[in-house]
């Protein structure tokens, strides 16, 4: 299922930009498909009535829309929605009393790691090094989300403003804003991890994994804890 979650949202930015790029509204509820669809996965896969149950109303709206002469609009809200949200996240534990999100995951990892292989605890520099690093994802994200909400609003044709009635004091090409959206976007994402990756290695050499690889799959298992840490720690 998580194999099939992540070509599915991988999928997502290709249908959306070739559906601006080709205004067709095919791909468009192609692309608003798998955006309410991905996340609702795993309960559709455990058979959930309710999941289920929405699946018709989604159906239906998608048809509804795919008929309206305003269908590139929802497009936009994704690539401002998403990494807002994941600074928001990020930002959320760098408030007085709460410990930041990469320290969580740092201490999860060593948690996790051979008993013996490392100290449990983060060394002072490790910590320090955790809490700037989330301030720069939280930075990075929330620069995203503006660059895309602003190349939204001057976006022609189609844009939010011009949508609107309003006429922007300059605007960029549709297709640019696409790109940068549905394509750059996620690929200054994939460089900001790795350019991070590069140097921590660099810097601090001891870590709890072999490999880029090895770091990715214990992130992802320690997903749940980490998720379930944020959470109570909002309680």
């Amino acid at each position: 299922m998580t194999r099939y979650k992540a070509a599915l949202a991988l999928a997502y930015p290709l249908a959306a930009h070739f559906a601006v790029i080709h205004n067709s509204v095919t791909l468009i509820a192609v692309a608003l498909g798998l955006l309410i669809v991905v996340p609702m996965l795993p309960a559709l896969g455990r058979g959930s009535r309710a999941a289920w149950l929405v699946l018709p109303p989604v159906g239906a709206g998608l048809w509804w829309l795919s008929r309206s002469t305003h269908a590139t609009l929802p497009l936009y809200i994704a690539p401002v929605l998403v990494p807002g949200f994941m600074a928001g996240v990020f930002g959320s534990t760098l408030t007085a009393g709460q410990m930041p999100l990469i320290e969580r995951l740092i201490r999860i990892m060593l948690e996790a790691a051979p008993e013996g292989a490392t100290d449990p605890e983060p060394e002072p520099a490790v910590r320090d090094y955790a809490r700037k690093l989330t301030v720069a994802w939280t930075v990075f994200f929330v620069s995203l989300a503006t660059v895309n909400l602003a190349l939204g609003l001057l976006a022609e044709p189609g844009g939010l403003l011009l949508s609107n009635g309003m006429t922007p004091p300059l605007t960029v090409p549709q297709e640019w804003w696409s790109l940068f959206a549905n394509m750059i976007g996620y690929l200054l994402v994939a460089a900001f991890f790795l350019i991070e990756y590069a140097y921590r290695r660099q810097r601090f050499p001891r870590q709890p994994y072999r490999n880029m690889l090895d770091f990715f799959l214990r992130v992802l298992a320690a997903m749940p804890r980490l998720v379930g840490s944020a959470a109570g720690s909002r309680r």
